[in-house]
């Protein structure tokens, strides 16, 4: 009895499959909207100058990545910050967005993310509300 427990165990501890999450994945170059599967978080990127928007996922923990410049204590899904989006570019203002779960990161118009209060977190609409 013990054997048979342990094996039906171990039989569903390799069934079950370790997968992450799945993302948007959008950017200006491609113009093409793909899905990104097994995924750990996803991002959105806005540009504040051009109003593009850039939207992925991630394999890595974003506690871990090197040069993320990220306040984890503000309690925020999106930060402003100032990036060079490449090396001996001018800096430019950025909306960095992380979510953990699956297809957090709609893309979004810079208008819609603006009206939203900058955030990709769902908004209640009023008749939704209990206030």
């Amino acid at each position: 009895m013990f054997f048979k427990a342990i094996s039906i165990f171990m039989t569903l501890n390799l069934a079950v499959p370790a997968v992450g999450i799945s993302c948007y994945g959008y950017n200006a170059y491609t113009n093409q909207p793909t899905t990104q599967h097994n995924k750990s978080f996803c991002t959105a990127f806005y540009e504040v100058a051009n109003g593009q928007g850039t939207f992925s996922g991630a394999d890595r923990d974003p506690l871990k990545t090197e040069k993320l410049k990220w306040d984890f204590n503000q309690g925020t899904d999106c930060q402003m910050q100032k990036q060079r989006m490449h090396e001996g570019e001018e800096w430019q203002v950025v909306y960095t967005c992380f979510c953990f779960t699956p297809m957090c990161n709609f893309p979004f118009s810079f208008k819609e993310f603006e009206a939203r209060g900058f955030t990709l977190a769902p908004k209640p609409i009023k008749a939704n509300s209990i206030w």
